[in-house]
């Protein structure tokens, strides 16, 4: 059989810890900061995500950009776009392609179309790199095609 006087002290004592409060704080705060920092950690991610991309979307834009000014050679094209990605990730790629098309369908540049009229030129850039940080990873492509004659 328990002892009386022990069992009412222990009830004594557990009502004392349930009535205190003091440690509340401290303990929300143990719970709340493991979630904060990997919410912190997150953002900073989603930030190198956006970065990122921001940066592929530049080399793209540079290269497009060469061939609207009258740049024909693709592989400086390419090289244009590559030294104007900033912070560029190694596994990544910069293409950039040229192609002709008649009304018809495909054409070949430099060469009248089968209804009389000159080919309309494209250039095409499509950048691929992997995006992220510590926890979020991602393969981002992105492209653009603009008509240049």
């Amino acid at each position: 059989m328990p002892d009386p006087v022990a069992a009412s002290a222990i009830r004594r004592t557990v009502r004392g810890f349930a009535r205190d409060l003091r440690a509340t704080a401290a303990i929300e705060f143990a719970i709340i900061v493991p979630v904060l920092a990997l919410v912190t950690l997150m953002i900073s991610d989603a930030s190198d995500v956006a970065t990122g991309a921001s940066h592929m979307e530049t080399a793209i834009r540079a290269s497009v950009q060469y061939a609207m000014n009258g740049g024909t050679d693709m592989t400086q094209a390419q090289a244009v776009g590559v030294q104007a990605w900033q912070a560029r990730p190694s596994g990544s790629s910069l293409t950039v392609t040229s192609m002709c098309m008649c009304r018809a369908g495909a054409g070949i540049c430099n060469q009248i179309c089968s209804d009389g009229s000159q080919p309309r030129t494209f250039v095409s850039a499509q950048a691929s790199a992997p995006l992220g940080g510590t926890f979020v990873h991602i393969q981002k492509t992105l492209s653009e095609t603009v008509r240049v004659h």
